[in-house]
């Protein structure tokens, strides 16, 4: 508008209105399907929408900042991703999730959205936005495991009646964080509907207007779910009911890491999940190969008693030592990719993190130490032998 002049309020109002960055806070428990939910938003709203991205693991081992890069809609190097892990955003990283904010302000970035870790509160989340200068807070969506609410809690009554019985004895579980995270909502999304019977629902969603009356109910599976619930949402007004960021008291959530190159013996792994998964371990997830999958790339997830492999790609040992239609400058590039790596098994190996409370995640991590492949099994994997193998061989491609 060269040329033209406003009176100073006016033009505040008008650089105001546009630029505010939005940012929609997506948060939920352990396993509730936030990063599937994230990396399908930014595939649908590619061309309709450009985010800036902040994810949150808890972890030291960086899985959901990893799978956002797989899917290249952001990255660090186009300034539309920050992964901050290795500690909560509701904690210990949160002057790096300020700076992050900056960061996204700086680059004009007009929507964010943020993924909380499962373990953070999102009450210091919402708090650290709400003070975030020239952003606008949107929406705060929190993601709930429908399956995880039938199996764990009785569709909810069973929820419910954990947070009665806490509070009379004055204590605070991870079932407080889980109600926390749905009273902070301005919009709580049902995920994994494909798992819940149809007649269970209504008890679910009863669950969850009790928690939060005020919130919008919205239901996805396998990640779907029409964009406008979330981009076109009311605008986000706090719920008094959710407690302060200092009202919030450790619930005893951290993770381990277990790093080895060996390969997972395929039915150990599956009887360590199968029959010695404490109560306490919410979550794990990471990147594992199999004795009888040596040329696949699996991602492991595993949220309460739901586990799951994703297929996603090719380890490059495994190309180098049986793809014969490679050209020299192939051959070469690989042999410079796996320089340093293992000397029998190249670039496989297993990272898994686990997340959930101490002594569970102790007993559990000593236990998975049988699961890998002893010497003699390491030899009979060298010479082809096979395996018994109890996880599903069919794939199944997620639109």
């Amino acid at each position: 508008m060269h040329g033209e002049s406003l009176h100073h309020g006016q033009s505040e109002f008008a650089l105001g209105a546009i630029l505010d960055m939005k940012i929609t806070l997506i948060t939920g428990f352990l396993g509730a399907g936030k990063t599937t939910f994230l990396k399908r938003l930014l595939r649908e709203q590619a061309l309709a929408n450009r985010f800036g991205v902040i994810v949150n693991d808890l972890s030291e081992l960086e899985v959901d900042g990893e799978l956002l890069r797989i899917g290249h809609a952001v990255s660090e190097e186009a300034g539309t991703l920050v992964s901050l892990f290795d500690g909560s955003i509701s904690g210990e990283r949160r002057a790096d999730f300020s700076q992050a904010l900056a960061s996204m302000r700086e680059a004009k970035m007009e929507h964010v959205l943020v993924e909380t870790s499962g373990g953070s509160h999102p009450q210091a989340v919402i708090d650290e936005l709400l003070s975030c200068r020239g952003a606008t807070l949107h929406a705060v969506a929190t993601l709930v495991d429908a399956r995880a609410l039938l199996h764990d809690y009785d569709g909810g009554v069973g929820l419910i009646r954990q947070l009665a019985d806490n509070e009379q004895n004055d204590l605070r579980t991870a079932e407080n964080l889980l109600a926390d995270q749905l009273r902070a909502a301005s919009v709580i999304i049902v995920t994994k509907l494909d798992m819940v019977p149809e007649d269970a629902l209504p008890m679910i969603f009863r669950t969850l207007q009790v928690l939060n009356p005020g919130a919008q109910l919205a239901a996805c599976a396998y990640g779907r779910l029409d964009a406008s619930v979330l981009l076109d949402a009311p605008p986000y007004s706090r719920n008094e009911a959710t407690p302060s960021s200092a009202m919030a008291k450790f619930h005893d959530i951290g993770s381990t890491v277990i790093r080895d190159s060996r390969p997972l013996h395929p039915q150990r792994f599956f009887e360590q999940y199968q029959q010695r998964l404490g109560l306490g371990l919410f979550r794990s997830k990471g990147f594992i190969w199999l004795a009888s999958r040596p040329d696949q790339v699996l991602l492991w997830n595993q949220a309460g008693g739901a586990m799951g492999l994703e297929f996603l790609g090719i380890w490059r040992a495994h190309i180098l030592a049986t793809d014969g239609r490679l050209l020299p400058e192939e051959i070469a590039h690989l042999q410079e990719k796996l320089a340093g790596a293992h000397p029998l098994f190249g670039d496989r190996g297993c990272e898994i993190t686990l997340i959930g409370q101490a002594r569970d995640r102790e007993i559990f991590a000593r236990e998975m130490e049988a699961c890998f492949c002893t010497e003699d099994e390491i030899e009979d994997w060298q010479r082809g032998r096979e395996f018994v193998d109890p996880w599903p061989k069919n794939l199944r491609k997620l639109d």
